[in-house]
């Protein structure tokens, strides 16, 4: 089974989760596509909604839809963690998709991504980073004044890597393109840290730092209990070391 939300949505457990926190989950994610994938007797879809042949064009058609909704929608970003906890950085959602297939259900068109999203912020020299996730997606697109637009989302139930639910989701050739997308697409990451970084104006090396904990302080000198890592997502996560840093607060 998987779960699914209307177009206006609260976040998950999921999407809430600080990057440094979640490292475990995705390097069990990679180590199991790698090792295990070969034993499994069939990660085929399910679905059998007709597939939608695209073009070039479409596609990036409703890949924009999608990036636009999942960047901006403010029920999905709006309990983020530097959203919720330091809104004073005026944070960002960054989003990078991946296509894997359409399917036809009745007027509407089905659209299933990977998609790897990252909530940053800048604050002085540093490249912030709070929630943050990558998984499997099924969109419910409909086509409004000529513009394609999210109405629902569909997320994969915890539990068997999300196996048994990305299965439902998707079309024999599409499961197993998105698990492997979803467990090895570490690259996803880099782009979007690379979009946040022009935004906001920092150097193209400037590392992301994490944060796990926030603390309050009537002084004007406050631990962020940062963790700052020379993060590189899913395959290197194992690389993670945690520092405090302070920042001193205008």
């Amino acid at each position: 089974m998987s779960k699914s939300h209307g177009g206006r949505m609260a976040a998950s457990g999921r999407r809430l989760a600080v990057w440094g926190s979640a490292a475990v989950a995705l390097v069990v994610a990679v180590v199991a596509w790698s090792v295990l994938q070969p034993r499994w007797p069939d990660v085929a879809g399910t679905a059998k909604e007709e597939i939608v042949s695209v073009d070039s064009s479409t596609r990036a058609a409703f890949l924009e839809a999608a990036d636009r909704f999942l960047e901006t929608d403010p029920d999905r970003v709006g309990n983020y963690v530097l959203a919720s906890d330091r809104p004073d950085l005026s944070p960002r959602v960054f989003c990078h998709e991946e296509f894997v297939e359409v399917r036809r259900k009745n007027r509407q068109l089905l659209l299933g991504i990977v998609a790897a999203c990252q909530e940053l912020a800048r604050s002085g020299p540093l490249l912030v980073g709070g929630s943050g996730y990558r998984t499997v997606l099924l969109l419910t697109v409909e086509s409004v004044d000529g513009r394609l637009t999210v109405r629902q989302v569909e997320e994969p139930l915890d539990g068997d890597l999300n196996i048994p639910s990305v299965r439902e989701m998707f079309s024999p050739r599409g499961a197993p393109r998105a698990l492997e997308l979803v467990a090895t697409g570490s690259g996803m990451h880099d782009v979007v840290e690379e979009e946040a970084r022009e935004v906001f104006g920092l150097p193209s090396d400037t590392d992301v730092t994490y944060i796990t904990e926030l603390e309050s302080a009537s002084s004007p000198v406050r631990s962020l209990g940062l963790i700052h890592t020379n993060f590189r997502p899913a395959d290197r996560f194992i690389q993670v070391t945690g520092t405090t840093l302070m920042e001193i607060i205008p």
